[in-house]
């Protein structure tokens, strides 16, 4: 089977395409020192990586969103839940994580299907 990498470097592609799913990791864009807007940024970032893919968030099987501060935890539940496909919300966990630059408050990381 096909694999598809999405601007690959040599260390990391932007998303990778294999058997019909999105493997991808997002981090915000804007880094305000907010988890909420982050979370808000992380998540626009999403939908454009599933739009290029022929994919969308409905589409979306599984989602890890790692916080720095579990204190930002109700602020980034507020931008998710105001984002996510209802009905169509996919499993998901979340994790209080040392993330590898001090400005990020949440990083995401997805499956989803990509459109037949």
């Amino acid at each position: 089977m096909t694999i598809i990498r999405l601007d690959p470097e040599d260390r990391w592609s932007e998303a990778v395409i294999h058997n019909k799913l999105i493997y991808y990791t997002s981090v915000p864009t804007n880094l305000e020192n907010d988890a909420y807007k982050q979370t808000q940024s992380a998540l626009a970032e999403i939908d454009k990586i599933l739009a290029r893919a022929n994919s969308n968030k409905t589409r979306i099987l599984e989602a890890t969103l790692f916080i720095a501060n579990k204190h930002d935890f109700t602020a980034m539940n507020q931008a998710w839940d105001e984002w996510v496909a209802k009905g169509s919300a996919p499993t998901r966990c979340t994790v209080q994580a040392g993330l590898m630059k001090k400005e990020y408050l949440v990083e995401i990381k997805i499956i989803a299907a990509v459109n037949q």
